[in-house]
């Protein structure tokens, strides 16, 4: 739920709806540590219409993740891929749907905002947890140095 939470905010943020979604988890289940022999399983799920929602990018995700689910498994990673991606304004919605398509999109944007002045996950679903005992490795990540201006090189 937590990296469901974060890839919809960034697809908010992009004015953009997700069609498709893949959950994949890395796993390592030999104990000596030279068997080391990560193994990656994931699986897809198509959405009834493309979506930016958090809530309901959550109700997708967790029946892929109990799928992949196996009870003893040492796990070393985890993700969600969101694809087939198009611009939030584009969707052709169900007549019937439209007023509660609206209200979710001012919740998202309510939510939105008062993580962006409060701080990250200020607000956030309860299924995301409460208490994170793991935080995401990110030492090896590249520098952004097209897209931040704090990462940008300076020449002297």
């Amino acid at each position: 739920a937590s990296y469901v939470s974060r890839a919809a905010e960034k697809l908010r943020r992009q004015h953009c709806c997700a069609q498709q979604m893949y959950v994949f988890v890395v796993t390592n289940d030999y104990k000596k540590a030279y068997e080391y022999t990560p193994q990656n399983f994931g699986l897809t799920s198509i959405l009834p219409t493309a979506t930016s929602t958090t809530n309901e990018l959550i109700s997708h995700a967790f029946p892929l993740v109990e799928k992949l689910y196996k009870e003893g498994s040492r796990y070393l990673k985890a993700g969600v891929i969101l694809s087939d991606l198009v611009p939030e304004n584009s969707i052709q919605r169900s007549f019937f749907s439209t007023m509660a398509i609206n209200q979710a999109n001012s919740l998202m944007d309510t939510i939105d905002n008062i993580n962006l002045s409060m701080g990250s996950e200020a607000l956030k679903f309860a299924s995301s947890g409460l208490d994170h005992k793991w935080k995401m490795r990110q030492a090896m990540r590249s520098p952004l140095y097209t897209s931040r201006w704090n990462e940008l090189r300076e020449v002297i």
